[in-house]
């Protein structure tokens, strides 16, 4: 995916798709086409800020994906010479990525292991930067048409896990063993998940299954809204995903160590930590901070600033505390 700072091209186009339906006179054209410019270059494109340029490539988490799309759209119509490259194949690709100098931000999920830190220091002589930027809740996720309400870390490790690992987790296959009556008693669950490259596959694995094995059965899926797809049209299915990326065929189902300390995936239940599934989301730095390029340093401190921390609501995550920003930001200024 490309981002790039298109509101004069793509307002112009649009301009004369129209004017050849509607056939306006030449001077109507000349007159009409001065009041699109008057409110492009005065509200669309504020300032060219050309001392800023250049492309800033990004790989990593499928999560984060909408959120740094907002992000660098934001920064393009900010500073008009700039464009974002982004690929999101999942958490485990940020490190390689960053290591063959081929991005210059890996975006991450779950934080860098200290062995893929270790690499890519070998290759540069100085570890990544390490950059919060937002808190996820990861959802636990069923069918519109599914009643269950409640789900214990217990139960899911049943359902995803073959080594039971989590204190009084056993064997679960049918909605039944979950309290579900009627047609549900006998009806198998269809456990779906994401695929090892992702780091929301990591944290579930070690949240949800107590750092046990997946189940051979459960569907690996290659992005969260591969799952959402397919649980908004499998009424037995049961999938996880970012909160924050929930379509209406699907439900978040509260979940908690017991049934009578069961919460829902919402900001409040994340900051006092009793939701169980809540994790940090984060932007490693190929450069040395020492002589990070400006285009880069200016990019994270739109990212940390008023506006990039609205994209974050916007991306229905959770923005991070004051105090926590400061010391983002601290370790970027120069």
């Amino acid at each position: 995916m490309r981002v790039s700072n298109l509101c004069f091209r793509y307002s112009g186009n649009e301009y004369m798709r129209n004017s050849k339906k509607q056939s306006v006179s030449f001077r109507t054209y000349l007159v009409l086409f001065s009041i699109i410019f008057i409110s492009i270059t005065s509200v669309g494109c504020k300032s060219s800020n050309n001392d800023i340029s250049g492309t800033i490539k990004v790989s990593g988490s499928s999560t984060m994906s909408n959120l740094i799309y907002l992000w660098c759209k934001g920064f393009s119509d900010i500073y008009n010479n700039t464009n974002c490259m982004v690929e999101s194949f999942g958490s485990d690709n940020a490190p390689m990525n960053l290591r063959n100098g081929s991005v210059d931000i890996g975006a991450m999920s779950e934080q860098m292991s200290d062995a893929d830190k270790q690499n890519f220091k070998n290759v540069y002589g100085y570890e990544p930067l390490e950059i919060k930027v937002a808190i996820d809740m990861i959802a636990a996720l069923v069918n519109r048409e599914n009643p269950v309400g409640c789900i214990t870390i217990a139960e899911l490790d049943g359902i995803y896990s073959n080594s039971n690992s989590c204190e009084g987790s056993t064997n679960i296959t049918t909605w039944g063993e979950l309290n579900l009556e009627g047609k549900w008693v006998n009806t198998t669950i269809n456990a779906y998940g994401r695929t090892p490259a992702s780091g929301t596959y990591d944290v579930f694995q070690k949240i949800a299954l107590c750092n046990g094995t997946y189940k051979k059965s459960v569907t690996e899926l290659a992005s969260s809204r591969d799952i959402l797809d397919f649980v908004s049209r499998d009424t037995a299915s049961i999938g996880y995903s970012s909160a924050g990326l929930l379509i209406s065929g699907v439900k978040a189902v509260n979940i908690g160590e017991s049934r009578d300390k069961c919460y829902p995936p919402e900001s409040k239940y994340a900051a006092s930590k009793e939701y169980p599934f809540t994790r940090d989301l984060y932007l490693y730095l190929k450069e040395d901070p020492k002589s990070m390029k400006k285009t880069t340093r200016k990019f994270l401190k739109y990212v940390l600033n008023k506006e990039g921390q609205q994209a974050v609501t916007e991306a229905v995550l959770i923005t991070l505390p004051p105090s926590i920003i400061n010391k983002q930001k601290n370790k970027i200024s120069n």
